[in-house]
């Protein structure tokens, strides 16, 4: 029996190669460790993993309360800079009780692009977005790269997204802050601009006063862009990754949204690899609703099934919407949480899988 072993984050938990590496220690049989990221964290850990040529460069960047820190990207050698947004303003970087949803920044990730685009080997820029704390449409990234963002007044806006409240006008800066090289924004989600706010910000601390804060905001920020570069990001699929980051990017940058995991999957020989496997064994820290709406584990679930490979899921636990997975043909799928609940989260991942192949062997 031959498996593709391809599991993203258990966020909190373990990372998607630590994941993967006790999926397989847990197997009988031959293992294919292809671990996967959709852009948010974990994004640079798995290119590393797969091209372990490519070069980390540290950078000093902000984070989302704008402190300092130190972060890493990633010079592959085809020339490609890989930069990860939560390296610099995730939301794993903070305690649950010093989220700012209103002030949060995304400052720092114009800083590590502008590092990674200065790099004299770098020919092109991949932005992984996704697990970031932030909600200001990519303004604090915009500003990091010389653009200005004025009031009515001529007077620049505060950073965070309430600043976008006031935001009258946008001034590029003079010359190009990327140097001529690419930027490919690779998004964790679909969604678009308003889901910024209306479906993630709670996520990040916000209370229902605050959404609507930042809804507006994102809209106002959202009727700049239509009139200064006729991109409706309103309507742009994916403009809402990473607090909307994805959209002020796209806009500003001219820079295309592509799906996180799919720009991964293309690099690493994932359609080979597939279809040489027996069984796909995937998984992520939680399976539900949003899980076949465009994120990883979903996206290769159903390119499994489409194939006829049998999918076997080890998730952390099951969320709300998760049984559509199960209804799909020759999936089955496991929880850590039913299955091992009283384990560390690494043995519990161990356990499930030993009971998961346990059961396939025995069907």
């Amino acid at each position: 029996m031959r498996y593709l072993v391809a599991p993203t984050a258990y966020k909190g938990t373990l990372s998607p190669v630590q994941a993967a590496q006790v999926i397989a220690t847990n197997l009988v049989g031959e293992a294919d460790l292809c671990p996967i990221a959709d852009g948010g964290t974990g994004w640079l850990e798995v290119w590393a993993y797969h091209f372990p040529d490519a070069q980390r460069h540290t950078v000093v960047a902000h984070d989302a309360l704008l402190q300092p820190r130190r972060a890493e990207w990633l010079l592959l050698p085809s020339g490609a800079a890989v930069v990860e947004s939560a390296q610099a303003i995730g939301i794993h970087l903070l305690a649950r009780e010093s989220l700012v949803p209103l002030q949060a920044s995304s400052f720092g990730v114009g800083e590590m692009l502008a590092s990674a685009a200065a790099h004299p080997d770098t020919r092109a820029l991949w932005l992984g977005l996704g697990g970031v704390a932030t909600t200001d449409g990519g303004a604090g990234a915009l500003h990091a790269l010389g653009f200005r963002l004025l009031n009515a007044t001529g007077t620049p806006i505060s950073l965070g997204g309430q600043g976008l409240l006031a935001l009258h006008t946008i001034e590029p800066p003079p010359t190009d802050p990327l140097q001529g090289k690419s930027l490919t924004l690779c998004a964790d989600v679909q969604n678009t601009l308003l889901d910024a706010a209306r479906v993630y910000a709670p996520q990040k601390g916000a209370t229902p006063e605050q959404v609507g804060t930042l809804l507006r905001a994102l809209e106002r920020f959202a009727e700049i862009a239509l009139r200064d570069t006729g991109v409706d990001l309103t309507a742009t699929v994916g403009a809402g990754a990473a607090g909307g980051l994805a959209g002020g990017l796209h806009a500003y940058l001219r820079a295309p949204i592509v799906s996180g995991v799919m720009w991964l999957l293309r690099q690493v020989d994932w359609q080979a690899r597939l279809h040489e496997a027996d069984c796909l064994i995937t998984g992520e820290g939680q399976v539900d609703a949003q899980t076949l709406m465009g994120k990883g584990v979903g996206v290769l679930i159903q390119q499994a099934v489409a194939l006829g490979k049998p999918v076997i899921v080890l998730a952390g636990r099951k969320g709300a919407g998760w049984e559509p997975l199960a209804r799909l043909p020759r999936v089955q799928v496991y929880a850590c949480a039913e299955v091992a609940p009283d384990l560390p989260p690494e043995e519990a991942l161990a356990q499930t899988t030993r009971e998961a192949i346990h059961r396939k062997a025995t069907a």
